[in-house]
């Protein structure tokens, strides 16, 4: 992915090129402190991510996104800044996503890689809205699943965020009241199953991986409000209200966690 980075102040320019020397696949092919320099060179060569500051004196960085998107209509667009008034006009633009500053390795990891998605052809195919209730989405069409197990058993693998979920979990939690046994075990299997069937028909079967008496999902695989407000994203901590799977009441803890991060991301010396 051909990314330029765009910055008023060397010194950002340079750390976050540093960030994402390691990043498969994000080649870093210009480093620009002025803006009319990028749109000189997005008019001869081929970028498909550009990495914007927006607060720069020659020309703020959502004039130039909108600019480079008139030379390269598929461009993505990932925001930096250290104001977060200006998330709302980013996201307008489609941004990728949009980092505060200062940002973390991972939210630099996160953000390239949401980018990388969106250059391979568009969001990925399931969206997750974890907050309130669970509810998983195909397109623009909610899946409603026949196994009401087989949904909590994927809720319960997004609140892992991508961690194993063992047997013995997934019995404890979804069949609270029921000891660990052969029959739990069976049940367990017969959500697995329908969970796999129900992914295959959505064509999203890559998203969820089971191994012996384990199983979990691919992040990257997803679009997932709670995967976007843990790596950082202002118009997530937001859209955050206090409820996380509401339905599920092994989901409290992840939502009081939640509520915490928010708070402290809130404080100015954040």
């Amino acid at each position: 992915m051909k990314t330029i980075l765009v910055d008023d102040e060397m010194l950002s320019l340079e750390h976050f090129k540093y960030q994402c020397e390691d990043i498969d696949a994000v080649e870093i092919v210009g480093c620009f402190e002025f803006p009319l320099d990028a749109l000189a060179y997005a008019q001869e060569h081929r970028i498909d991510c550009a990495v914007l500051d927006i607060t720069m004196p020659e020309m703020d960085g959502l004039e130039l996104g909108r600019r480079l998107k008139q030379i390269h209509p598929d461009l993505v667009l990932v925001y930096v800044t250290g104001y977060g008034e200006f998330a709302q006009e980013a996201m307008a633009l489609r941004a990728a996503t949009y980092l505060m500053k200062p940002y973390s390795k991972d939210d630099v990891v996160f953000a390239m890689h949401r980018a990388r998605l969106l250059c391979r052809g568009g969001e990925p195919r399931l969206k997750v809205k974890t907050f309130g209730r669970f509810d998983v989405f195909c397109g623009n069409q909610p899946i409603t699943f026949r196994n009401a197990k087989a949904r909590e058993l994927f809720a319960l693998c997004v609140d892992h965020n991508g961690g194993t979920v063992t047997m013995e979990e997934a019995v404890d939690k979804l069949w609270e009241d029921r000891p660990f046994n052969e029959q739990t075990k069976a049940l367990y299997r017969k959500a697995v199953m329908s969970l796999r069937k129900q992914l295959e028909e959505a064509e999203a079967s890559d998203v969820f991986v089971t191994g012996r008496g384990v199983c979990h999902i691919l992040p990257e695989k997803l679009s997932c409000d709670y995967f976007d407000l843990l790596a950082g994203s202002v118009e997530m901590r937001a859209a955050y209200m206090g409820e996380f799977m509401a339905e599920y009441s092994w989901a409290e803890n992840t939502a009081a966690n939640l509520t915490r991060l928010v708070r402290r991301r809130m404080r100015p010396d954040f």
